[in-house]
């Protein structure tokens, strides 16, 4: 989009709104900020001007053509909007290894704003993105037979990938990645269906620059006479939660940029194909109706893909930023890499709820419930054990806004917080009340989430007392076979059993069961949900035996109505284990939490229990075809002693990663530093298995 035979940062949608001056601050920006070693290493060019010529001319014209696109792909009501920013923004890629993007206002006489992307964010962004592609396919079932030993060389690959970039970016001073698994996978070539690695580099680029410009264009980067924002999370819940009004604009923008991608990506195809019209044009129109609808697809996939990698990356480059003593950066970039859990649960309302009804309930599925969940915990993992093997540099410090720093489910876990949300809860009931009246249904289902918050927060006589009032009510509004009566009737009787009566919380339970079964019949949800309460109050009360009964009726039950992948099949088959245990059936237990496990997470998951045994069978097999000392016999043993980590089996981390420092690693390309990295994963997990 950008102009070919002129400045490479000129705009060819916008050029009558560019501002020329704003554009020439750009680029003196850009010389401002450059790093001419990393220009040097990125360039292969010695003249330090000369690579930074070479830096610019390649990478203004993708920013400024994404620039471009993603304000002409605004919804038609916010074009003017689009036009002002046109005007009001330039942005480049930072020439240096700077770990979190910037924005700046204008340093000259001209008003707007410069943003300059990342680098290192947007590279990290796409390599997990496209490496979580290959290392967790979205439909295994259709891949050919043999799938599971390329799914697990790309999982080992990933892993490699991500060590060489916490490597290079680790010291001030370090590097770019010469040549990543992305690198050489867009040298070959793109898939169909933007699904290729250009594809998703293109995703982690745009959402990286839509990330900035989002905070823009919601106000939060503007003074405070110019803002005109609207709260993510109510300006009631927002405090309870320790969310400053600025930190909450920042929520907003954040969520927005999953909206502004998706729109970029559908756009951009609109724009290159329009609907045919006409008498003649009938089948036309419905095969571009069905190109859109899976357009529409990819392009919410890719949307949420990019979003998830993003906020991923953030919290290696905050971990990275922290062991390079840039404590400034680090919280900056920890405190947005948190924001993702609310931003997830953002992306998934606006697939579910907006983007569903629109284009087809495909938008969002349980398919797509257990891909993202699958993604969720190899991030996670990387994050959470790979990247403590993985350093080479260490800090002795922990400065306290590292140990303060709390999660949104901390947070929600907080008797305080809990307590502070129904005592507001209850002042927002109080004006329901008087505006529609004790019986409205909006009331009432108030009144039921405040005895979720009075448990929550601990005080179950509490939600008991409410729970009591409310049924008696319901009963009387709504009668006493309805749903939400039933409904109110179930949770009063578990509250009871956790004030402490059981035998109350049984007769209740048993009572309830009895309606249900006369109004839903014996197979309706509800009544083998009521069954569950039943099966543990009576492990609880002391009948191990009639519990592990009751539940073992019960997992068949739900498998049948349910299937065996259900979120209720799946738990009962995890309280089945438990009593098993407590009854001593140490193996009925063990096979029913394994059965629990495969059920609830993706084969080859982090979290699945197949997957350990599945790498242990992969190096024994690599051992005996290629030799111990073989790369790929190297890298499924550096990979299997992070997965035994997880497991917590120290003797068997300490065994892998001894059994590495035998062998040849420069294949892996690890260095001293590295080996030495390692030699201390061995004593640290040797230690641990002593100390266990």
């Amino acid at each position: 989009m950008p102009d070919p035979g002129g400045d490479p940062g000129r705009s060819v949608l916008f050029a009558h709104h560019q501002n020329p001056e704003l554009m020439a601050e750009a680029r003196e920006m850009s010389l401002t900020f450059a790093d001419f070693a990393h220009l040097r290493r990125a360039t292969g060019e010695e003249d330090p001007e000369r690579a930074w010529e070479m830096y610019f001319a390649h990478t203004q014209p993708q920013v400024r053509g994404l620039l471009d696109g993603l304000l002409a792909t605004f919804p038609p009501e916010d074009r003017d909007r689009a036009a002002e920013l046109a005007g009001s923004v330039e942005a480049f890629v930072l020439p240096s290894g700077a770990l979190e993007s910037r924005v700046f206002a204008s340093p000259g006489g001209t008003p707007g704003h410069l943003i300059g992307i990342s680098p290192a964010a947007v590279q990290l962004t796409a390599e997990i993105a496209w490496g979580l592609e290959l290392a967790h396919p979205y439909e295994p079932e259709a891949l050919p037979r043999g799938w599971e030993a390329a799914t697990m060389h790309a999982q080992e690959s990933l892993a490699l990938n991500l060590q060489r970039y916490v490597r290079a970016l680790e010291v001030p001073d370090g590097g770019p990645v010469s040549l990543s698994a992305l690198d050489v996978a867009m040298q070959h070539g793109a898939t169909t269906h933007a699904r290729g690695p250009r594809d998703f580099y293109i995703a982690a680029m745009t959402f990286a620059l839509a990330h900035e410009l989002a905070h823009l264009d919601h106000g939060d980067l503007l003074s405070v006479e110019g803002r005109e924002t609207e709260a993510f999370l109510s300006e009631r819940l927002a405090p309870h939660l320790r969310i400053s009004d600025e930190e909450n604009e920042e929520l907003r923008a954040d969520a927005a940029t999953f909206t502004t991608c998706f729109n970029y990506f559908v756009g951009v195809w609109l724009m290159t194909n329009k609907r045919p019209t006409g008498l003649l044009g009938t089948l036309g129109r419905l095969k571009w109706d069905g190109r859109h609808r899976v357009t529409a697809w990819h392009g919410a996939r890719r949307a949420t893909e990019a979003c998830e990698a993003y906020y991923s990356a953030i919290a290696i480059l905050g971990d990275l930023a922290f062991r390079r003593g840039d404590d400034g950066a680090s919280r900056r970039l920890m405190t947005t890499s948190l924001r993702l859990p609310y931003i997830q649960q953002y992306v998934q309302r606006v697939r579910e709820e907006v983007l569903a009804p629109a284009y087809g309930p495909f938008m969002w599925e349980d398919r797509d419930v257990r891909y993202r969940k699958a993604h969720h915990s190899w991030r996670v993992h990387f994050v959470e054990v790979f990247l403590p093997h993985m350093c080479r540099h260490q800090r002795s410090d922990s400065p306290d806004w590292v140990t303060g720093l709390k999660t949104p489910a901390d947070l929600f876990r907080e008797a305080e917080v809990l307590t502070a949300m129904a005592a507001e809860h209850e002042r927002e009931i109080a004006v329901l009340t008087r505006e529609k009246g004790a019986d409205d249904p909006e009331v009432l289902s108030a009144r039921a989430q405040l005895a979720t918050l009075h448990a929550e927060a601990g005080d179950h006589a509490g939600a008991v007392e409410i729970l009591e009032a409310l049924a008696v009510d319901a009963a009387r509004v709504v009668g006493p076979d309805d749903e939400g009566t039933l409904g109110i009737r179930h949770n009063l009787a578990w509250l009871r059993a956790q004030a402490g009566d059981k035998a109350g919380a049984a007769a209740a339970f048993r009572a309830l069961c009895a309606d249900q079964e006369r109004i839903f019949g014996p197979d309706h949800p509800e009544v083998l949900d009521t069954r569950y309460e039943l099966a543990w109050l009576r492990g609880d009360s002391g009948d191990v035996a009639g519990a592990v009964s009751a539940f073992t009726r019960l997992s068949a039950d739900y498998e049948r109505v349910l299937g065996p992948g259900h979120t209720a099949t799946l738990a009962t088959r995890k309280s089945l284990a438990q009593w098993r245990e407590r009854q001593g059936d140490t193996h009925g237990a063990a096979a029913a939490s394994t059965e629990a496990r495969a059920g609830q997470y993706p084969i080859l998951s982090p979290d699945h229990p197949g997957t350990l045994p599945a790498y242990e069978q992969r190096l024994a097999e690599q051992e005996r075809a290629s030799g111990p000392g073989h790369p790929n016999t190297l890298t499924t043993r550096w990979f299997l002693g992070m997965l035994r980590a997880k497991e917590g089996d120290a003797a068997g981390a300490a065994d892998a990663f001894a059994g590495l420092l035998d062998h040849d690693l420069g294949p892996l390309g690890f260095d001293d530093v590295d080996v030495s990295v390692l030699r201390g994963n061995v004593d640290h997990w040797r230690a641990e298995a002593v100390a266990r």
